[in-house]
């Protein structure tokens, strides 16, 4: 039994159905189905069971869990009656599971689905009119001290295509008015793209403000019909450096996001009367934007101008055009009916008069089959005598034919022995002929191979002169590289890693590093940050690989719980691991992984005995995965990197005497995003002088960090890579090999882990 309470009575429903195959929607934590409260139709919010068994770590953030969000989203909703708020029916108990189901009232679409499957612009009254519903419920939730924290265009629901609700509270947040007037929380929720720059800080700052910045985007995203996509929210840009004036840094600094969000805003017209709003919403500071108040009444006065009232009527005009072109149709079905009515009428008489003369020639068949009997009789056994008679004919027939088939066959026969016999004389006398052809091509070949012996060695000569040019070529090459390299100012310690790690992986995400290990079963990754290491939760995989996304810390492949191998990514956002991103066409464990425009390169690693060379690209753009060109050999845990166009991967194995550890292939990115992916292929440049290094790359150079050489002594030197030479540039104070290595802000590259200084970490800071 469902039962919802308000002020002024309460309802009780005596039957509540649950149609679950009739989804109306998807999330990472539930889904939205179709019900029936007695005989009113209405919409049904169900969590996945498994949530509720979901222990809670930290007893301070329980309203991170998705039971403790459901349960405020009913709180909230409750207490919220509101003509722009989805209404709130009551709760009730899924005889199924025993878990709360909320109950609302049922919409016809979300504002995404509507912009996304319009066939042409929205008109001008609706975009007013939405706008306009929208920003009445956020007055009425900023005047009852109601933040909702997750305004976007899957959480405004639609009537019709005319009327906008509000709905997902699960987010939403009184605001205490006893304190300041900014509230702070730890991890501030919501849709990234949808989200103020101060929501984005960590601590996050909110205000109400923060859902009037939101609405500007929806403003935006309602006019072009296009979902927001801003671009990064820093910029790396040339500052002074404070401690050397002479010298200048690259630092990141804040985007604005006017700028951030031009792609879209550019594709409005000047003169459209919305677009001021949305701009005056989407300032960088809170304090500049309009209130919900003030966009109400803005939006108001709106509705009171010229182009909303000629807007307006000619979507009247195509609402009555719509329906007289409706009416025709149904006329026209009436009108076809009445016709099938009729033509069925007449086929029912056809049929009966059908049936009565059917009955009347059966009784004279009978009549006539009774008088033909005895007739019938004789006439069978005239026709039995005929057929015996037509029998022996075609016997005797056949014995004439098979008599002069045996004789024709014996004198074929004879032909055919005569003709056999000449053919022979024939190919016998051909094979000589060719015989004596062969033996006097074979002595031409010879005397042409003796003539062109002389001119063979000559070639020779050629081919050392020039190999020789060419390594004078690359020594003086190398020569010119050694004069300009890029120097280390110093070296310096830093606190050692929590644990060991060799052939592991590292993030950079703004000024924090993040490291993991895969040569064992661990789930761990450690952030290091104000000079100290941080453990993270436990990842749902193990032997993952970690890369920086659109600055969201994501784990690619791996291995569950299971033992199996995975194809999931898992990101870290707001403190847990969750599927941000859609899986992978291919499963493995121990990938190389590298990210830059908006392009993730996954490439090599290891599925159930077999080490692959399949490369996989997905653009974060459209979330889309293809296949690219794959690794000229299979790889697990390589050492990837990108640096300036290219995309540079090294094979890491085991100590072989396979030459192929030493070696290095770079794939050109441009040709990645830019033009047909298949049509990309990976390079080979010069190996290595040692293998099982790392890769890196700092302010446009290629360097290499440790390895092993060819005695297989560890190493300490640096290498990098100009022109067609790995010359070694500076060396590290302990040799290693497979270790990590991250670049910071400020071109400070961090070494981390290796064989066989598995926790020791340095930096060192290059000009």
């Amino acid at each position: 039994m469902a039962e919802r309470q308000d002020n002024e009575q309460e309802y009780i429903f005596r039957n509540v159905q649950l149609f679950k195959n009739d989804t109306l929607g998807t999330g990472s934590y539930g889904v939205v189905c179709k019900a029936k409260c007695d005989q009113l139709l209405c919409a049904a919010k169900l969590l996945y069971p498994v949530l509720f068994q979901i222990a809670i770590p930290d007893p301070g953030k329980e309203h991170r869990h998705p039971f403790r969000r459901f349960e405020t989203e009913c709180a909230f909703l409750s207490r919220i009656n509101h003509p722009n708020i989805v209404q709130y029916l009551g709760t009730y108990r899924d005889p199924d599971t025993n878990a709360p189901v909320l109950l609302m009232e049922l919409m016809d679409e979300s504002l995404t689905h509507f912009l996304e499957s319009s066939p042409g612009h929205i008109p001008y009254h609706i975009q007013v009119n939405l706008s306009y519903d929208i920003a009445q419920a956020l007055a009425f939730l900023h005047s009852n001290e109601i933040i909702h924290r997750d305004l976007s265009s899957n959480n405004v629901l639609l009537i019709a295509g005319t009327r906008a609700k509000v709905t997902d509270f699960g987010m939403s947040k009184f605001r205490d008015i006893n304190v300041t007037r900014l509230a702070t929380m730890t991890t501030c929720p919501g849709t990234p793209a949808f989200m103020s720059p101060e929501a984005l800080n960590e601590p996050p700052v909110y205000t109400e403000k923060l859902d009037n910045f939101s609405f500007g985007v929806l403003l935006v995203q309602t006019i072009t019909r296009q979902f927001p996509n801003p671009t990064d929210p820093f910029k790396s840009r040339e500052l002074v450096d404070p401690q050397f004036p002479n010298q200048a840094i690259q630092a990141n600094v804040p985007v604005p996001e006017i700028e951030r969000r031009q792609a879209h805003i550019s594709l409005i017209e000047p003169t459209h009367p919305l677009l001021p709003i949305a701009r005056h919403c989407l300032k960088d500071r809170d304090v500049e934007r309009p209130s919900s108040r003030q966009l109400c009444q803005t939006l108001d006065a709106l509705k009171k101008t010229a182009r909303y009232q000629e807007s307006s009527q000619q979507g009247l005009h195509q609402i009555i055009k719509e329906k007289d072109q409706q009416l025709q149709a149904n006329q026209q079905m009436v009108t076809q009916k009445n016709e099938q009515l009729h033509m069925s009428i007449e086929i029912q008489t056809l049929q009966h008069e059908a049936e009565i003369r059917e009955r009347q020639l059966r009784r004279s068949n009978q009549e006539l089959q009774s008088s033909e009997e005895n007739t019938a009789a004789l006439q069978q056994s005239i026709d039995q005598r005929d057929r015996e008679v037509t029998q022996l004919r075609q016997t005797l027939a056949s014995k004439n034919e098979e008599i002069e088939d045996l004789s024709t066959r014996m004198h074929q026969l004879a032909l055919q022995d005569g003709r056999q016999l000449r053919r022979l004389n024939q190919e016998l006398q051909s094979s000589q002929e060719n015989t004596a052809a062969l033996q006097q091509a074979i002595d031409q070949r010879d005397r042409e191979v003796t003539e062109l012996r002389p001119t063979l060695a000559s070639k020779h000569e050629e081919i050392d002169d020039i190999s020789t040019r060419t390594h004078q070529f690359a020594l003086q090459d190398g020569r010119q590289a050694q004069a300009t390299p890029i120097a280390i100012v110093k070296w310096g310690t830093q606190p050692d890693a929590p644990v060991d790690m060799g052939y592991g992986s590292s993030a950079v995400v703004g000024d924090k590093v993040y490291i993991t290990s895969c040569e064992s079963e661990t789930r761990s990754v450690y952030e290091f940050s104000n000079n100290q290491w941080h453990k993270l939760q436990r990842c749902r995989n193990s032997k993952f690989t970690i890369v920086s996304v659109d600055n969201i810390l994501t784990t690619v492949g791996g291995k569950s719980g299971t033992q199996s191998y995975s194809n999931k990514l898992y990101s870290y956002v707001t403190n847990k691991w969750v599927k941000h991103f859609p899986p992978m066409p291919t499963r493995r464990r121990g990938p190389g992984a590298v990210y830059a425009n908006n392009t993730l390169v996954v490439a090599g690693g290891f599925y159930d005995t077999n080490w692959l060379t399949v490369v996989e690209i997905m653009n974060t753009a459209n979330r889309q995965w293809s296949t690219v060109s794959s690794l000229p050999v299979p790889i697990e845990h390589p050492s990837s990197t990108i640096c300036g166009d290219y995309v540079y991967i090294q094979p890491r194995t085991s100590f072989s005497d396979d030459e192929e550890k030493y070696s290095v292939y770079k794939f050109s990115l441009r040709q990645l995003t830019q033009s047909q992916p298949s049509s990309a292929i990976w390079e080979k440049i010069s190996p290595l002088p040692v293998s099982n290094s790392s890769l890196v790359a700092i302010n446009g150079h290629l360097l290499a960090v440790g390895g092993v050489d060819s005695n297989r002594d560890r190493s300490k030197d640096i290498y990098q890579y100009k022109t067609i030479l790995w010359t070694v540039i500076s060396q590290m104070s302990t040799p290693r090999y497979a270790c990590l290595t991250a670049v910071l802000p400020g071109n400070k590259l961090m070494v981390a882990g290796g064989y066989d200084t598995q926790r020791k970490c340095e930096i060192a800071t290059f000009v």
